[in-house]
């Protein structure tokens, strides 16, 4: 008798943009690789908008955004291969750029475009991997970008999708059943926010500006929360953020946020999250996305 197939636990991550995967989640994808799990990467647009040949910016004569979007695109598998990502799945929508800004032109950009069909992309690949973990940004995008706002909806709606036709069992899979032969609960990936505590953000800052100066650029206290329920030691990961920090060199943010995260220090080794499902009811902050995912098969 053949032995069962085991499948590798997965974890996806659906970004907006070529250097998202890095900044935001470089240190728990490179973890989790680490330790054998598939990790899949979509980033759904093509970075055209972002900084060009000899630090162009959009709207100036010689930003080429086709150029930009195939050296980002570089870029990326440069830093996937940093963090040791298994699959980067790339949608290549038109990137929006920043609104009210030279860069904010395409009227077909990923912001603005029809979502039903990221909607159904998005679900088609949740049903081809079948991760056990998702992981996107919250409703307001972390930045409040709009490609990041955008990302955050069509995620959620294909995940609901998902929710709706009862998980991500297999046709003929029965062990995704329970035992009345309904889907089983763990089916359902767990699916969870990019996050920063204040307190987290507040060491952050303090350590950078002793060491970079009150002009060094610093992220926003804005993007923090109140709570997060998921927190992540990813220091022994750190050189693989920064690695991958490194590949999008072509990026003025991306060296911005290289230079903040290099700063040394033991604050802010961990990469903190939101739990959205299941909903968080309280208790002790999670170390560990898997805790509580469904067993392989």
């Amino acid at each position: 008798m053949t032995a069962p197939k085991t499948r590798r636990p997965t974890l996806m991550v659906v970004h907006a943009h070529p250097d998202d995967e890095a900044s935001q989640t470089g240190g728990t994808l490179a973890r989790y690789a680490a330790a054998g799990v598939r990790t899949v990467v979509v980033t759904c647009t093509d970075g055209a908008q972002g900084d060009g040949a000899d630090s162009s910016k959009p709207g100036d004569r010689d930003h080429e955004p086709a150029q930009v979007a195939a050296r980002r695109s570089r870029e990326l598998a440069e830093s996937g291969a940093a963090l040791g990502i298994s699959d980067l799945v790339r949608l290549d929508h038109p990137d929006s750029g920043v609104p009210d800004s030279a860069d904010d032109i395409d009227p077909h950009a990923f912001s603005r475009m029809e979502g039903e069909p990221v909607v159904r992309r998005l679900e088609a690949l949740m049903r081809e991997y079948r991760p056990d973990v998702i992981v996107t940004y919250p409703p307001n995008g972390f930045s409040n970008h709009p490609d990041h706002v955008r990302t955050h909806e069509l995620t959620v709606a294909a995940f609901e999708r998902i929710k709706r036709s009862g998980g991500l069992h297999p046709h003929n899979d029965h062990s995704d059943q329970n035992e009345e032969g309904g889907p089983h609960p763990r089916s359902l990936p767990k699916l969870y926010y990019i996050a920063v505590s204040l307190s987290s953000l507040k060491a952050v800052r303090a350590l950078a500006e002793a060491a970079l100066g009150p002009d060094a650029w610093i992220t926003p206290l804005y993007v923090a929360v109140d709570t997060v329920t998921a927190a992540v030691d990813v220091s022994e990961f750190w050189p693989h953020k920064l690695r991958a920090l490194a590949a999008h060199a072509s990026q003025a943010d991306a060296a911005a946020l290289l230079r903040l995260f290099s700063v040394p220090g033991d604050e802010g080794r961990v990469e903190e999250y939101l739990r959205a499902h299941p909903p968080w009811t309280g208790g002790t902050r999670e170390s560990d996305l898997f805790e509580g995912a469904r067993e392989t098969p």
